[in-house]
């Protein structure tokens, strides 16, 4: 009897299918009833939350120094960073689960990131990913792939992801939780600007957080738009335009714009809000 490798076969699915992602999410936007059978097979319950760069709140922190060229700036002590999120879910759950390789960028055959950065998962779903995929790491080598992936210029977002349950198939939704590492070229979610409003809706910004323009300083350069975020959520019109329905405030256009136009505002209590909207998804403490 021969044994089917289920990992095998989703992983093949995935890439000769991924870019039909934008043909479908069109055809949901057209139809209602696609659109709700689309939701209930791979979208219902998500709740998935784009965590800006580190590196966007020390661009906010040069702005207030004078630059010193060549020298890294460092961050106030008690600076509240965006990854804490992600490092306080890693500390709480008893399970980490590293991939070999991102199923996007290998899918999409990217040329600008590196493929071998995989996800992230938490959670007792852990324990039924394949090891064909990648490897259980300790909590110490969790929180090292995570300053990996950003210092590889990669974008985290983290939560509840039905279609990850389903290709890894690690049973129940409720015990896998998702932290990917995102490039601008090959992301799922690059999508999200042609999917209807309910399916769009459960991929949302960290909470807490929020972009905001000069415009005595941005000159139109387009720096900040086509190319720059997954999304492409900024347009230029003499000046920059940030469709504020589509940006999931990723802090790529802050990192990037020549004239330090665009910041970064994070509340002083946007981790804890973010950490308590994500603790009833998925319980990464139990066995």
């Amino acid at each position: 009897m021969v044994k089917v490798n289920f990992s095998d076969i989703s992983i093949r699915v995935i890439k000769y299918t991924f870019n039909t992602r934008f043909f479908l999410a069109k055809m949901c936007r057209k139809n209602s009833i696609l659109a709700r059978i689309v939701e209930m097979l791979f979208f219902e319950g998500d709740d998935i939350q784009v965590i800006p760069r580190d590196n966007t709140l020390r661009r906010n922190t040069m702005e207030s120094q004078s630059i010193i060229v060549n020298q890294a700036i460092p961050l106030p002590n008690n600076a509240i960073l965006p990854s804490q999120v992600l490092n306080e879910m890693i500390k709480r759950s008893r399970y980490h689960f590293i991939m070999d390789f991102c199923i996007c960028r290998k899918s999409n055959g990217c040329q600008d990131y590196p493929h071998d950065l995989g996800c992230l998962f938490l959670g007792k779903g852990t324990k039924r990913i394949s090891a064909k995929l990648g490897r259980m790491v300790s909590q110490e080598e969790a929180l090292e792939h995570v300053w990996k992936c950003q210092q590889a210029g990669l974008v985290n977002i983290i939560g509840r992801n039905k279609i990850d349950s389903l290709w890894l198939n690690t049973g129940p939704k409720e015990d896998l939780l998702s932290i990917c590492h995102c490039c601008p070229c090959c992301c799922l979610w690059k999508m999200t600007p042609e999917l209807p409003q309910d399916l769009a809706k459960g991929f949302s910004p960290m909470m807490g957080v929020e972009i905001i323009l000069n415009e005595e300083r941005c000159n139109g350069c387009g720096s900040c738009a086509q190319g720059t975020c997954f999304l492409d959520a900024i347009t230029i019109d003499e000046k920059a335009i940030r469709n504020s329905g589509i940006c999931r405030v990723c802090g790529r256009c802050v990192e990037i714009c020549p004239q330090e136009a665009l910041t970064i505002k994070i509340k002083e209590d946007a981790v804890n809000r973010s950490i308590g909207r994500i603790e009833p998804l998925v319980d990464v403490e139990t066995e």
